[in-house]
Formats: structure tokens, C-alpha cells, sequence
């Protein structure tokens, strides 16, 4: 029997055409997945590094003005203040925690996401005659008050409702 021309391999050449273009689009889509996610995960941190700054911002003027009312209180035992700040449960589709630390008449309210690296560090100031209580709580709904039975002469306190 005779070959015709061209050999007997044209058949197989139309398959291994095929089977080689699958594996390179399979090979550039994978790769395409990989650069995008990594692309959209970085994104996602700056969303979150953004919001907690805003975050962080809001609790720290709303520092301020309970400090500001203490300080100008002429009998701070007697003084009532009480200050409710709404604030997202989540930032970027997580949760994250609130940490105020005072130290004198400086401090820091640290945000930490859950699910990102984000974290972020919002500086406040007090009058020197104000104290801030140091606490960590979960971020969402805060009160931030006025407690005259706190430390030697009252503090300012950060909690969650």
C-alpha cells in the first residue's frame, strides 16, 4: 500500500496544534489570575489604609472634644459628658480593633485590620489636666465619656456600646 503524499502524519499534527494552544492559553490565563490577584490584595490594603486613617481621625477629634469640655469644667466631679460615635463594623469586608494608648498629654489610637496588613496610627493630644483611659475594643459603635470616678481626678473613657 502506498503512503499518499505528504506522509500520515497530517492528522496528527492538527491534534498536537490543539492540545499546544490549550496549554499556552491555559498557561497565560493562570498567569493573568496570579498578577491580578496579587494586584487586587494590594488594593484592597490601600481601601483598608484609607478607612482606618478616616476612622482613626474621627475617634481623635472626638477625643478632643471631650477633652476640650473636661478641661474648661469648672467642677470636673459633677461633669457629665457623653459622646456617641458611629463608626463601620468593617473596613474593606473585615473587621478590625481600636487601640487608645496615653501617655501624659500624648497618645495613639492604633487601628488594625483583621483580614489585611493594614494598620494605622492616629496621634491626639489632651490638656494636661485630662487623662485618657488605655483601651482596646472591637471596631463598630463607641462611646467615648467623661468618668469622674476614674483615676485621681477622673479620665476620659473609650468603650463600645
Amino acid at each position: 500500500m502506498r503512503e499518499p503524499p505528504g506522509g500520515a502524519d497530517r492528522a496528527v499534527s492538527v491534534t498536537v496544534g490543539y492540545v499546544m494552544t490549550l496549554a499556552i492559553s491555559t498557561l497565560l490565563l493562570s498567569g493573568l489570575f496570579v498578577a491580578g490577584g496579587s494586584f487586587v490584595e494590594t488594593q484592597r490594603e490601600r481601601a483598608a489604609h484609607g478607612e482606618l486613617t478616616v476612622v482613626g481621625e474621627r475617634i481623635a477629634a472626638d477625643l478632643g472634644t471631650v477633652d476640650r469640655v473636661a478641661s474648661s469644667a469648672s467642677s470636673p466631679d459633677e461633669l457629665t459628658v457623653d459622646r456617641s460615635l458611629t463608626l463601620p463594623d468593617r473596613v474593606s469586608g473585615s473587621g478590625y480593633r481600636i487601640r487608645v494608648t496615653e501617655n501624659g498629654t500624648a497618645g495613639t489610637i492604633a487601628l488594625e485590620s483583621d483580614a489585611t496588613d493594614a494598620g494605622v496610627e492616629v496621634p491626639f493630644r489632651t490638656s494636661e489636666d485630662v487623662a485618657v483611659a488605655n483601651a482596646t475594643v472591637d471596631g463598630g459603635d463607641l462611646r467615648i465619656w467623661w468618668d469622674p470616678d476614674a483615676g485621681s481626678d477622673g479620665e476620659v473613657v473609650v468603650d463600645d456600646r
